[in-house]
């Protein structure tokens, strides 16, 4: 590991733990007003975005979210049953294991570099990590797995390039609204 990529990785982490306890100070504040102000994405182009509802299970778009950090805070302030659909990639997924122990009931990955994301959180989820080739691959699955009352979150969680991110969030939008 180059002092680089270690460096990067402490400002990573300081920025996860930063996020982690500011969102314990919103779930502890009094006002209402306050805490909806925090948790609040809808200013944010691509960030939890409501797309549709069909057979009641609500559609997110959250490709905005580039990072594991930003789809923690999706999912940490998601209350209903989620099936992820995220982007497999180089990432600590470690960090993610309360919250998708807590939050999400499938994960659907997006790519081939799953292995490490299988590795730290595929034992949490029933079916383990469902590898896709793609969106639309991804989309028919969360439509099996999702039922009344789930979320499904597209939140790719790694970086990708915009041109990347912008088609996938429009044939995802697309087919949520079909």
């Amino acid at each position: 590991m180059t002092l680089e990529q270690l460096a990067k990785q402490g400002r990573r982490k300081e920025i996860f733990t930063t996020a982690f306890t500011i969102n314990e100070s919103i779930c502890n504040a009094r006002n209402e007003n306050l805490k909806r102000s925090f948790v609040d994405c809808e200013h944010i182009k691509h960030r939890n975005e409501f797309v549709a509802m069909r057979n009641g299970v609500s559609f997110i778009n959250d490709s905005g979210a580039k990072s594991l950090s930003a789809t923690w805070f999706s999912l940490e302030n998601n209350a209903e049953p989620t099936v992820w659909i995220a982007m497999s990639g180089n990432e600590d997924y470690e960090e993610m294991i309360p919250v998708v122990r807590q939050h999400v009931k499938t994960v659907i990955s997006i790519g081939n570099d799953v292995e490490k994301m299988s590795n730290a959180i595929g034992y949490l989820v029933r079916d383990g990590i469902i590898n896709v080739a793609n969106i639309e691959e991804a989309m028919k699955m969360a439509e099996e797995k999702a039922v009344s009352g789930d979320v499904v979150l597209f939140s790719p969680g790694c970086f990708a390039e915009d041109k990347v991110l912008n088609k996938m969030e429009r044939v995802f939008v697309k087919m949520a609204k079909e």
